[in-house]
């Protein structure tokens, strides 16, 4: 599709491929820089290149590929609401927020323009991975998201995970006390891990074993006093015992990106295609009533199959 785009304010001296990625976020930056380096953008009629600047009036021309927005799941339900908060049970293959191809596929996006009625003026207050289920906060106005955040800030948020994990921990309860931040030279750029990382940051999580579902597979609780990105996924790899379905801190850089791709199939084969981890309950004390507040979220299906199936083959 060939497009004709007219610089608006505030743009004053831009780089094109700034502009551009910014002004159609489902194309990512190197994309574009691949687009001009092949002379396929004009600026004012004539061909850009990566030095070229754009201020508010100028004409870019360029061709860009229909959007196709990816795969995404978009069945969440509002288990809790007031005045103030919602509280979502998000489904897996369901990202929070979005950006690049998935500016539309999202949870904050679906809330405020899909969702009937729709809720235009909501915020995100914590987030989950993509394929993390459970509980998620969401603020109806930035009041509500200042006073929330503050009360995250000072970990008065209380937030209780479920997780399936290879093997059974021992001792059957404990603290992992581990610094995480990413991961030195790695070419996976969302992996996080403990040791030689960039930037450490303090992270606890607090576990117990519920019970062990087989010789081999245990149902754990997690409360985690830090909100680290990966962080629980992290420390379970760590202590030896990751999340069943956790291809990315199961396999090293170069399988997980076979995997990704289609190239490499584990054996065992993995027992669930995501993370088996699912944010059970949510406790604070609401900022406007003062009142404790618990949000609770059911397993669901795909966990709840695990579980048994682990449970009947043990």
């Amino acid at each position: 599709m060939q497009v004709s785009s007219r610089v608006p304010p505030p743009h004053k001296q831009t780089g094109i491929v700034a502009y551009l990625a910014g002004r159609f976020t489902y194309i990512t930056a190197e994309m574009w820089q691949e687009r001009v380096r092949a002379g396929q953008v004009h600026c004012n009629g004539v061909v850009a290149t990566l030095e070229t600047q754009v201020k508010q009036g100028d004409t870019i021309q360029c061709h860009i590929p229909d959007y196709i927005p990816p795969e995404f799941n978009p069945a969440y339900n509002i288990i809790y609401e007031d005045e103030w908060l919602l509280g979502i049970n998000k489904p897996p293959n369901l990202r929070v927020h979005g950006h690049g191809k998935w500016t539309k596929a999202n949870l904050i996006y679906h809330l405020r323009h899909e969702h009937q009625p729709p809720y235009p003026e909501t915020h995100l207050i914590n987030r989950l991975d993509a394929d993390t289920t459970g509980v998620v906060l969401v603020a109806r106005e930035v009041t509500t998201l200042q006073l929330m955040g503050e009360l995250f800030l000072k970990q008065q948020v209380e937030k209780t995970y479920l997780g399936v994990v290879l093997g059974i921990p021992e001792p059957a309860e404990g603290v992992i006390d581990l610094p995480v931040g990413p991961v030195i030279g790695t070419t996976t750029k969302t992996r996080q891990g403990v040791g030689q990382v960039h930037k450490p940051r303090e992270a606890v999580t607090e576990y117990q074993v519920l019970r062990p579902l087989s010789s081999h597979h245990a149902l754990v609780q997690l409360h985690p006093r830090s909100g680290r990105t990966h962080q629980l996924r992290v420390h379970l790899a760590a202590i030896g015992h990751p999340l069943v379905g956790d291809a990315l801190y199961q396999m090293d850089d170069e399988t997980y990106l076979a995997w990704c791709e289609g190239r490499y199939e584990p054996d065992p084969p993995l027992l669930l295609n995501r993370q088996a981890l699912h944010c059970a309950e949510t406790r604070f004390i609401h900022p406007h009533t003062g009142q404790p507040c618990l949000i609770t979220a059911p397993l669901p299906n795909d966990l709840q199959t695990l579980i048994i199936s682990l449970t009947t083959t043990a």
